[in-house]
């Protein structure tokens, strides 16, 4: 249900977003009914200075739960907090379905405010999710009081995600530790969204502050990072508004001196439609529950590259020998979950592939070759198929040649999904034009020969964007010496020169049936999925991505795989 609500949400904004006219955004309230589905907020609650609130402690927390729930919020980052606070909105929430990770920074006798005979300080992050991984470490500070870097790591929205708490040092030179703590955000991501957000002491008037380029920049690892409250208009600087731009460095303010320093930072990559509003919880003439503003934070976010069912992890399908389709549902690590049969018959024979959304609603949709022609199957939320429809401008003529056309992702580095079809004379590029009325298309442009004839005689695997530039690049297994070769894609161009990947070969013979899904693990690397040759039957074998190639496999599925015509 809340995954429905959230949808009908996000096209409640989609639908506004299309109605508004263009020229200057309107002020970026972000309203609990229409903001998009990641949700998160961030708060220094000054738990123990002069700032301090003067409200009980069960009172404090009622309104800091109220808060919470009011937005709907997945994650809570909350700094300058007391250990007792922590405890008790630690309990409070626990019935609402969050865990909560602690980072100590020191003692202060400001605390025994809340009670209690602990009288710790520091950060505090609640996931609403039922277990999650905690990493904590401390910035180098120069003498002052210890900075930790807390992150939990867990599902939000079906997706492990990172969730990385900070309160920066102005003392902390050059950036205030900005660049320290990204560093083991980067380590603790392994490749997963990162959420990073907390007090940064930068941003010291609403306006651009170089301590937070190295966050805005991002690492290889975690890629760069979007200000959640970078697009409201009546904060923009005037150099921004005189530029007409859409997204300005500055944002609103977060203390009463009118100074931003709380931030709200994500991962590009894995998200968009970055919003976030400022606000004071208490009424109009009360006491402030903190010298500083909460700070609610939404985005969107990304297409999981291979994943079917909605749950952020990559997925595949296959045909069995009765003309049935199976989706089999990743678990994360390579492992799977109960084989679901999605189509019952008329697979017989068919090629199927599922990488990018050619509907246009933000879902990952299954291409198929049946026969001579060519077939979207809409994916409606969780991996079963919606209603067929004809690949736009060329259904038909799709097995001349012994063509197998391949649903490939964003190969050409346009932001559309494109089909690579392998033929006799090659491999050829088909690209992808925008989805017009829930309909897939193509570009009105010519199939690119991207690959010459040699083609012919490979299985083309694809594991999606391997370099990091966006482009979806392409693995070429040998069908007669079962060596597997890495080609990058250079856009609307030939393949970049084969790069030979270790650990094989992984010869049909002994390997029939072979599928990538991406990066299946989270280590940035992309993994393979195998039938294995087992006496006068078939295993399925889990194949981790190296730096170099593949690792040792594991044995996933036993006896049954040999029935399988086709992994996709």
């Amino acid at each position: 249900m809340r995954l429905l609500q959230r949808a009908m949400a996000a096209l409640a904004l989609l639908v506004s977003a299309v109605l508004t006219t263009a020229g200057p955004a309107a002020a970026d309230t972000v309203d609990p009914a229409t903001a998009p589905s990641v949700r998160v907020i961030s708060y220094n609650v000054c738990g123990a200075s002069t700032c301090q609130s003067t409200l009980d402690l069960p009172t404090w927390t009622a309104k800091i739960k109220a808060q919470t729930l009011a937005w709907d919020a997945d994650a809570l980052m909350l700094q300058e907090l007391c250990f007792t606070q922590w405890t008790s909105v630690r309990d409070a929430l626990a019935d609402a379905g969050y865990t909560a990770v602690w980072g100590f920074a020191t003692k202060t006798p400001g605390c025994a405010h809340w009670g209690g005979t602990d009288n710790g300080f520091g950060l505090g992050v609640f996931v609403k999710t039922a277990a999650v991984d905690r990493y904590t470490a401390n910035l180098t500070t120069p003498g002052t009081e210890p900075r930790p870097v807390l992150c939990a790591r867990g599902p939000i929205d079906g997706r492990t995600t990172l969730v990385c708490n900070v309160h920066l040092d102005q003392k902390i030179t050059p950036d205030n530790g900005s660049a320290e703590a990204l560093a083991h955000a980067d380590t603790w991501a392994a490749g997963a969204p990162v959420i990073f957000g907390g007090d940064f002491n930068a941003g010291t008037d609403a306006t651009y502050d170089p301590m937070l380029d190295p966050v805005r920049q991002g690492l290889p690892g975690t890629g760069p990072f979007g200000e959640a409250d970078e697009n409201d208009w009546d904060y923009f600087t005037q150099p921004c508004k005189d530029a007409l731009v859409t997204t300005c460095h500055s944002g609103e303010p977060t203390v009463a001196s009118g100074k931003k320093f709380d931030h709200v930072f994500l991962s590009t990559r894995d998200f968009h439609t970055l919003r976030a509003d400022a606000l004071e919880p208490e009424p109009e003439g009360t006491a402030a529950l903190s010298d500083h503003k909460l700070l609610r934070a939404a985005a969107h976010p990304k297409l999981a590259p291979g994943d079917l069912t909605g749950d952020g992890r990559p997925d595949f399908l296959a045909v069995k020998d009765d003309g049935s389709l199976r989706l089999y549902p990743g678990t994360g690590g390579g492992a799977l979950g109960a084989m679901r049969q999605i189509g019952t018959g008329g697979w017989a024979g068919s090629v199927v592939s599922h990488r990018g959304d050619w509907t246009g609603d933000g879902r990952e949709d299954v291409v198929a070759r049946i026969g001579d022609e060519l077939w979207v199957y809409p994916n409606t939320g969780n991996g079963e198929l919606g209603a067929r429809l004809a690949m736009g401008g060329r259904p038909t003529g799709w097995s001349n040649g012994g063509a197998t056309p391949l649903a490939a992702g964003d190969v050409d580095g346009d932001g559309l999904p494109d089909v690579l079809a392998r033929s006799t004379t090659g491999l050829w590029l088909h690209r992808g034009g925008q989805a017009v009325d829930g309909r897939p298309t193509f570009a009105a442009k010519a199939a690119l020969n991207i690959g010459g004839p040699e083609w012919a005689g490979y299985d083309v695997i694809l594991p999606g964007d391997v370099t990091g530039d966006g482009k979806a690049d392409v693995w070429g297994r040998d069908r007669a010496t079962g060596d597997l070769k890495q080609y990058a894609s250079q856009g609307a161009t030939a393949l970049a020169a084969p790069v030979a990947l270790t650990g094989g070969p992984w010869t049909t013979a002994d390997r029939r049936l072979a599928v990538s899904a991406g990066d299946v693990t989270g280590d940035g690397l992309p993994d393979l999925w195998t039938t294995r040759t087992a006496g006068t039957a078939e295993n399925l074998e889990f194949l981790p991505g190296t730096a170099t190639g593949l690792g040792t496999p594991t044995t996933i599925g036993t006896g049954g795989w040999q029935w399988l015509t086709w992994l996709g």
